[in-house]
């Protein structure tokens, strides 16, 4: 019984995603913007919550952080705004090709 219940737990972690999992293959997408991190995340954060409420917005020692946290899932969608002269860097972590309605939001917010 043990050894069932740890296989279906095991089977349940190997599709979640971590932050560090979605940084290790790097950004589906990477652009700069004249914005400001801080304008560029109040532009980006409400329409990436129009695709899922579950995004989360937080002011970091960079500039600000999106995530798309599914449970059983972890973490399939990230953006990660850095400053970057007057404007920001932006990059954005997919799991896997498939979002591409989340790239197309980063795009509209440049």
């Amino acid at each position: 019984m043990r050894i069932l219940i740890g296989g279906m737990a095991a089977a349940l972690l190997a599709g979640c995603v971590s932050v560090s999992d979605l940084e290790k293959g790097g950004p589906a997408f990477k652009s700069a913007s004249s914005k400001s991190p801080r304008d560029y995340a109040r532009c980006l954060a409400p329409a990436w919550q129009d695709l899922n409420e579950d995004v989360s917005s937080t002011e970091t020692e960079y500039g600000y952080r999106l995530l798309l946290k599914i449970d059983m899932v972890g973490v399939p969608v990230m953006a990660k705004i850095s400053a970057q002269g007057a404007g920001s860097s932006v990059n954005v972590y997919v799991r896997n090709g498939t979002w591409n309605k989340w790239i197309e939001s980063a795009k509209k917010c440049l």
